[in-house]
């Protein structure tokens, strides 16, 4: 990904292009990018600026070159969450998923961990970072430059380094190599363990402007209205809305799954026959893998979220788009002060604990109970 082909962050891009430019670059800074805004395409063009010369990379893209060859490099590192897969059940490296990551970062650099897992057949697995793979870097970051010019090390998920992968990590960071340089990628500021925090340059991704991610979703194929949709839904995330587009089938089926437990919470109040078809419910929704529960979830909570804003008659705010032709102004009077919050609070708790690998069918068998008797809720 090249500095010209990041869509927003203009402020960002021109702040990383001067210091490169005026020789003040930080050998340690973090990109903070709330889910989708171009964290990893920002750090990888950073990494291209450092370690090409710019008439060099004109004559390779001349060429016709794509981007796969300038992250080839010998000096630029890539560190990133692994876990097992069918191609690998062992002690999983960075280096046995290289080709996949090269692919991943080229033709997704806007993607989520979450991708990133599916990608590589882990969809059921929380991606690690051990401290055998810091102790790898280590060692290859100590080898002189191929080059003879600076090392560049990208780490992606810096915010989901253990307490034992960050210590070693801050070893390194606190007394760097010769022209080595640091570039981490998080989603979130408070993951981050406060020692790694310290020792950064912090730079926060803004969202990017809808009409920049409508117009973007177009060019790959969209239907506009489709596209103003999935962009006034992203929360300024492009990864979001190009995950929408590209898995509208899987949305359908989120929407059809969280419509079907409404409508079975709803009547089970005066019918306690329905209990059986929840639980029917809770065991489809619990033998998904982890990363459809957590993308299912969040789906209902804008759903939710859209269904209150039509409750307190915030129109010109509500950008739902139903894929099973659903009346949300049906159902949002069942959605109002008395249990919006501990509505939200479920599927919030639902997910973090499916982050921490709660039994599917025992988890959502009670997310189905809960939601029962908060929907039945009359409004204070």
């Amino acid at each position: 990904m090249f500095v010209n082909q990041i869509l927003g962050q203009e402020t960002l891009k021109k702040q990383v292009l001067n210091d490169i430019k005026e020789g003040y670059v930080p050998h340690s800074q973090c990109f903070i990018d709330d889910s989708g805004r171009g964290g990893l395409a920002l750090a990888v063009a950073f990494a291209i600026e450092m370690l090409w010369d710019e008439n060099h990379i004109n004559t390779k893209i001349s060429e016709g070159k794509s981007i796969s060859y300038f992250i080839e490099h010998p000096d630029l590192h890539f560190i990133y969450p692994v876990a097992t897969s069918a191609s690998v059940n062992s002690k999983p490296k960075c280096d046995d998923y290289i080709q996949p990551w090269r692919d991943f970062v080229s033709n997704t650099s806007y993607g989520s961990s979450n991708d990133w897992m599916l990608s590589i057949g882990s969809e059921n697995k929380q991606g690690n970072i051990s401290v055998d793979e810091i102790d790898l870097l280590f060692k290859k970051l100590n080898l002189k430059s191929f080059s003879g010019g600076p090392k560049v090390c990208i780490l992606w998920g810096v915010d989901k380094l253990n307490v034992q992968s960050g210590n070693k990590l801050l070893k390194l960071i606190e007394e760097p190599p010769t022209n080595t340089y640091f570039v981490f990628v998080a989603e979130s500021e408070l993951d981050l363990l406060p020692t790694i925090k310290s020792r950064c340059q912090l730079s926060f991704l803004k969202p990017i402007n809808s009409s920049i991610i409508k117009s973007e979703l177009i060019n790959k194929g969209c239907e506009s209205n489709l596209a103003e949709f999935y962009a006034s839904n992203s929360e300024g995330s492009l990864g979001k809305a190009l995950e929408s587009f590209q898995n509208i089938e899987q949305l359908r089926g989120h929407e059809q799954l969280f419509i079907q437990c409404l409508r079975g919470a709803f009547k089970a109040s005066g019918n306690k026959s329905v209990v059986i078809d929840l639980m029917s419910w809770a065991t489809i929704v619990g033998a998904l893998g982890r990363t459809l529960q957590k993308e299912f979830l969040l789906y209902s909570l804008n759903f939710i979220r859209q269904a209150l804003l039509v409750s307190f008659k915030t129109n010109s705010l509500v950008k739902f788009q139903s894929l099973t032709n659903f009346d949300i102004n049906k159902f949002a009077p069942f959605v109002h002060s008395g249990n919006a919050v501990e509505m939200i609070r479920l599927l919030e708790e639902t997910c973090y604990a499916v982050d921490r690998n709660a039994n599917g069918k025992i988890l959502f068998s009670d997310f189905a109970l809960k939601m029962t008797r908060i929907l039945n809720k009359k409004e204070s």
